[in-house]
């Protein structure tokens, strides 16, 4: 068995093994700055520039001769090498390569992961290390989100009080979706432009694009906590700590979730003057809006919303968001980028064509399929598939390996209008780094395979198998996994006890369990 994941889409073995001492020089025609080992000519590894290959693509041989790849620049030529630092297992100190020969590409163009930093912050050194894992596993794509109702994240020249007010929040829900219960410890945490910068390069060192997310025009509550004129009705209220739901109508808090007024010409030069600066911060050519979830009941009473509903024939209150959406749409499109929104902004007839639709929701959207079935482009980050804030006992392993186009309502002959998969993991109920790691571990693994590895070519039981030769590396990497009998559980039993708590009560509880597990020495 090939110990590598993601799977390659052909290979060749052969008995036999090259020892990769650490005195072996390389020979590269390709820059890579990452790459520190000695070069030389005479090196028995060797680096070849093969320009009619594509840039993910890779060639890679290893025999009794030493190694050779193969690729068109330092993308295809670093994913080899994570193939031969697998393959070689170096994180675990090991140095034999297997004799083998790969020939390989990616499936998807987007394979990615998000991170929710407004429920929690926490801070670049775990941002760098989840990038190194997505480099690791051959993903390119980094969706941070950095604004929402929780906290406001990404410093902004213009508007101080972004951070100043919007970054801080003075308590926090725990216990799950249906309880009222909270922490009165404050939270609070911004990165300022220059880390921005730092993490940007950083990622693009490592083959990683970030793409940011602003919420507008709703999730915008942070914003509202510190530029309160910004709203329909100037109320002054403190950042939310509360993460939705029926809870925070639940204890008095009737206007919390209130979108951005979009009766004020002025109002819409802020969300412009904002994304100005972020799109400074950030190359990627993809810049995301958010645009799901909006209350529009604040609009129906404003009498600026009213105005411009009426000037400009709208007969709903949603037509609003349409009007933002393709005003941000060819406001991104000048700045070269393509705007990226949730499948909600499709709510409305008339938005954009050229819009880059992300489909999340758990239940089936029949807008989202027809706008996929006839051109338009989308993100796959379907709930049942790719939520990864959930816990395993709701969606297992077996989930996010066993995903489709097709199952979430994608034509077979459209399927090339699927961007790629991501997977979102939402920090309402994950304050720190080694839950954030358990829950990142293994779906990121699935996730790299089913983005990567031709659909013909994927077995589950073949990826389990591979999955739990590699998972030695955890240990190595300082990375807290779901064990097996988490992330595979089919105890029905277990599943349901999990899944109640996650919502009303202990959403740490399988947490806590996959701890126990590993203090009694089981993987």
């Amino acid at each position: 068995m090939v110990n590598l994941i993601p799977k390659p889409n052909s290979i060749k073995t052969e008995k036999g093994f090259f020892v990769f001492g650490g005195e072996k020089r390389i020979f590269t025609e390709i820059p890579l700055p990452l790459l520190t080992a000695p070069k030389g000519d005479d090196a028995d590894f060797r680096i070849l520039k093969d320009s009619s290959m594509e840039k993910e693509e890779y060639y890679l041989k290893v025999s009794e001769n030493g190694v050779v790849i193969k690729a068109s620049g330092s993308v295809g030529a670093y994913y080899a090498l994570q193939s031969v630092r697998m393959l070689g297992r170096f994180d675990e100190g090991k140095n034999k390569i297997p004799f083998i020969e790969i020939s390989d590409k990616p499936m998807y163009g987007w394979r990615g992961v998000s991170l929710d930093e407004s429920r929690h912050f926490f801070g670049k050194e775990y941002v760098k290390k989840l990038i190194d894992e997505l480099f690791r596993l051959k993903m390119n794509v980094f969706h941070w989100h950095l604004t929402d109702d929780a906290g406001w994240r990404i410093e902004i020249k213009k508007y101080p009080l972004l951070t100043e007010i919007g970054s801080k929040r003075a308590y926090t829900q725990i216990g799950g979706w249906g309880v009222a219960k909270k922490d009165n410890t404050p939270h609070g945490g911004y990165y300022t432009q220059e880390d921005i910068k730092e993490i940007v390069e950083y990622a693009a060192q490592r083959c990683v694009s970030i793409i940011p997310e602003i919420d507008v025009p709703a999730h915008f509550a942070a914003a509202l906590a510190a530029y309160p004129h910004l709203a329909c009705r100037n109320l002054k209220r403190e950042v939310q700590g509360y993460f939705g739901g029926t809870i925070p109508e639940s204890e008095g808090m009737r206007d919390w979730n209130r979108p951005i007024c979009l009766g004020r010409e002025e109002n819409i030069k802020f969300i412009t003057d904002v994304y100005d600066e972020v799109c400074e911060l950030f190359p990627f050519e993809y810049f995301h809006i958010g645009g799901d979830e909006c209350d529009v009941t604040e609009w129906k009473t404003c009498p600026e919303c009213q105005r411009v509903m009426k000037e400009k024939g709208f007969k709903k209150e949603r037509e609003l968001q349409m009007m933002l959406t393709n005003r941000l749409c060819d406001y991104l499109k000048s700045k070269g980028k393509h705007m990226v929104g949730w499948n909600e902004i499709l709510r409305t007839d008339g938005i954009d064509k050229s819009s880059v639709v992300q489909y999340w929701e758990p239940s089936r959207d029949r807008k989202l399929e027809k706008f996929v079935n006839s051109g338009g482009k989308i993100i796959m980050s379907k709930h049942q598939s790719f939520y990864i804030d959930h816990p395993y006992a709701i969606y297992p392993i077996k989930n996010t390996y066993g995903f489709s186009p097709q199952k979430y309502g994608v034509g077979s002959d459209n399927t090339e209008n699927v961007l790629g998969v991501e997977g979102e993991l939402w920090t309402e109920w994950i304050g720190t780094p080694e839950k954030l790691d358990f829950m990142y571990h293994p779906r990121m693994e699935a996730i790299s395979e089913v983005g990567w590895t031709d659909a013909d070519k994927r077995d589950y039981n073949d990826f389990v198998a591979r999955y739990r030769q590699y998972k030695s590396i955890y240990k190595y990497l300082d990375i807290t996994y779901a064990v097996d009998k988490i992330a595979m559980t089919k105890n029905p039993f277990l599943r349901a006890k999990i899944s109640k708590l996650f919502r009303n009560g202990d959403p740490d509880y399988e947490f806590k369990l996959n701890n126990k597990y590993f203090d009694k020495g089981e993987r």
